[in-house]
């Protein structure tokens, strides 16, 4: 039987709880923002927002449970070996210089994908235009708008040992980039190592494997 982590006295007094509801890339409404504030006040909690999340910090494990239960949403985690929240920028029509509709395929996505096992975390970014300011080169899976569809890119993470992602595949139309990121996401199962990122795996397992099991030939780099 598994006993919940809040019941036990000593991890319920230690343990803080961040608690970060899924709002896939940041849209949100006054009611939800309304209803995070009124929890973290119950809770007494505080609010951190970064890029596309909003966290309630400084709850206790027991209280952190509660919480999230109460916002009725899913919840993101920081260590899951998942796909995380998609991020993507505003895009078309809201953005002068978007060239595609990033908030769409980006909910798409994330709708598809979030939450999906994996040997390791990855992230996905949608970037509307060449600017791409989601930061799509830092991404595992990236992307990025042009006149004539987007640009896919692939193996780039931040942190400690960030390397930048390499571009795989151009002009790919919005309604295929999907199929792509699921054969991508097979990929990774069948090959990936535990904690290891999708970019070393293909450097790994080389990238002409990759390329050859995973992006069409018409749109290929």
């Amino acid at each position: 039987m598994t006993i919940p982590l809040a019941s036990i006295p000593f991890l319920n007094k230690k343990i803080k709880f961040p608690v970060t509801p899924h709002i896939p890339g940041g849209l949100t409404t006054a009611a939800q923002l309304r209803q995070i504030a009124d929890i973290a006040d119950k809770y007494n909690g505080s609010l951190k927002i970064v890029g596309n999340t909003i966290t309630i910090i400084g709850l206790n494990l027991a209280d952190g449970e509660k919480a999230i239960d109460e916002l009725g949403c899913q919840g993101e985690s920081f260590i899951a070996k998942q796909v995380r929240a998609v991020a993507f920028c505003p895009g078309k029509p809201d953005c002068p210089r978007a060239l595609q509709d990033s908030t769409g395929l980006g909910l798409t996505l994330d709708k598809e994908f979030f939450g999906q096992e994996l040997p390791s975390k990855l992230r996905i970014g949608v970037s509307g235009c060449p600017n791409c300011c989601i930061e799509p080169f830092v991404k595992d899976i990236g992307m990025y708008g042009t006149a004539k569809g987007y640009t896919l890119v692939v193996g780039g993470n931040s942190g400690f040992s960030a390397q930048i992602a390499t571009p795989v595949a151009e002009k790919v139309p919005a309604d295929e980039i999907a199929s792509i990121v699921n054969s991508i996401l097979t990929y990774f199962r069948q090959h990936g190592k535990s904690k290891e990122r999708l970019g070393q795996a293909i450097e790994r397992l080389g990238w002409d494997h990759f390329l050859q099991e995973t992006i069409p030939e018409n749109y290929r780099k």
